[in-house]
């Protein structure tokens, strides 16, 4: 599990790459159209699942070894 600590960190990490490559990030924004589909089919969203792999890779990637 996640601190805060390392979740602010992660966040953070997303937003600097996000900046430096907004391109990189388009399928982000093909997502929205996925998450309101599933929700309007009275499905939970998967997007909360596919994020928190995304964060606990960049915690990863931020971590000391």
């Amino acid at each position: 599990m996640m601190t805060n600590i390392q979740m602010v960190k992660a966040f953070n990490e997303w937003m600097r790459r996000f900046l430096a490559e907004p391109a990189a990030f388009e399928r982000e924004f093909e997502t929205v159209h996925n998450f309101l589909a599933e929700q309007a089919d009275g499905h939970e969203p998967t997007y909360g699942e596919v994020a928190t792999t995304y964060l606990q890779q960049l915690s990863s990637e931020l971590s000391p070894n």
